[in-house]
């Protein structure tokens, strides 16, 4: 049983592509749900979600602020993350997560991340110690961390659109 399906499946072409879609994975030359699937980018999110337990029990709100903080329904919040994951790293733009509901993946960051007011040093440091580790300890090699997952995360517009808002 997957822990993730794709909506609107089958033969239907997808006419809406997230920004990571055309990044290569240097293991496959696929990008990074071609190459890894849904099953490993909901195990990645769950990952993420183990890091930030981790980060916020170690630190508190030193590193990450108080964003984490705001999140009433962390099952939304954790289904609605895997699939603009899926959806920004070329896989369909829904899909119905382990809870059993349909996610979007299709979503405006700026209005996502409306009043958190991150920073530039907690956005990188989200990425460096919570993305990055997420991804390796969920078995994706450095190559692939390089090649298609960081030059989302790191360009410019990606950032400010969760960077001050």
């Amino acid at each position: 049983m997957t822990a993730a399906t794709a909506c609107g499946g089958g033969d239907e072409e997808q006419t809406t592509m997230g920004p990571g879609a055309s990044l290569k994975c240097a293991s496959s030359g696929k990008n990074a749900f071609a190459t890894y699937g849904a099953d490993a980018f909901v195990a990645v999110n769950k990952a993420i979600f183990a890091e930030v337990t981790a980060e916020l029990t170690a630190n508190g709100q030193t590193n990450l602020g108080d964003s984490f903080s705001r999140v009433t329904d962390f099952a939304t919040f954790e289904g609605r993350l895997a699939a603009f994951l899926v959806f920004a790293y070329g896989g369909p733009t829904s899909i119905t997560y382990t809870d059993g509901k349909t996610y979007e993946g299709v979503q405006d960051m700026r209005a996502a991340h409306a009043g958190m007011n991150i920073t530039s040093a907690q956005y990188d440091y989200f990425v460096a110690n919570i993305i990055v580790p997420a991804l390796t300890k969920s078995g994706v090699p450095m190559g692939d961390v390089s090649s298609c997952f960081a030059p989302l995360v790191v360009d410019a517009s990606v950032k400010a659109s969760m960077v001050g808002q």
